[in-house]
């Protein structure tokens, strides 16, 4: 059984994995999210098999410590730490299905910038489950390490669904601003349509010819307002039965 020593130091290296005269050393970049994006640095050194050291801040070691089972090998407590990002991919779910949400029913600058900023993260933790894939394919001449590539495989679907996700939510923004706008067009389009008999009889009375026997009437002018009211009315109730209205 493994012994595993926790070290609170923060780490400043980059990920990576090294043998330096039998001393194993992997730095992982596990993810954290809750309404913001932080990276955590994890440090796992080990060279028996038989004690492994992980060194990491008090922060991230606070969040961790409950997947650091009993495991036989170093490479079973990497997976065990690999597991702390599916916690962070179901936050970044609910993440994306809110944003998708709120795409169907407004279109804003705020979320907009919320969907560009969740997405650049996913490119950043996306570019991160890659370059410890290629790791893990070199490290497995040596190691059996199947059941993290299979995890990390799985990680890396998960996270190119939540960016076509992000796409989706930006082309809903779309669709929403298109559908808006057609609205608004509509509405323009009846009431100009509505006016265009008005305007044809106010042109015909503006004429003022000799022999218009309106303009001698003294009842023409409310004639004149009626028969426009008369026709707007007709326009309104045709726009209604069309469900146009």
């Amino acid at each position: 059984m493994l012994k595993i020593n926790l070290v609170e130091e923060d780490v400043r290296d980059q990920p990576k994995y090294r043998v330096d005269n039998g001393k194993h050393t992997a730095v992982l970049r596990l993810h954290h999210f809750e309404k913001e994006y932080v990276p955590y640095l994890v440090k796992v050194i080990w060279e028996d098999g038989k004690e492994v050291t992980i060194t990491a801040s008090q922060e991230v070691l606070k969040h961790i410590k409950g997947l650091l089972v009993k495991r036989e090998a170093p490479m079973d407590i990497i997976w065990c730490l690999l597991q702390y990002e599916y916690k962070t991919l179901d936050k970044l779910e609910n993440r994306v299905e809110k944003l998708q949400n709120a795409s169907l029913h407004e279109y804003s600058r705020k979320i907009l910038t919320d969907v560009l900023k969740i997405k650049k993260t996913l490119f950043v933790i996306h570019r991160d489950y890659i370059r410890m894939r290629n790791t893990l394919e070199w490290l497995s001449q040596e190691e059996d390490v199947r059941p993290l590539l299979r995890d990390i495989n799985e990680l890396i679907y998960a996270i190119e669904y939540l960016i076509d996700g992000t796409t989706v939510a930006i082309q809903l923004m779309q669709n929403t601003l298109s559908v808006k706008m057609n609205e608004v067009i509509k509405i323009l389009t009846i009431i100009a349509t509505i006016m265009m008999p008005l305007t044809l009889i106010t042109g015909i009375y503006g004429m003022n010819f000799v022999n218009m026997p309106e303009i001698k009437w003294q009842y023409g002018y409310y004639y004149s307002l009626v028969l426009m009211l008369v026709v707007a009315l007709f326009m309104l109730y045709y726009f209604k039965r069309k469900k146009l209205l």
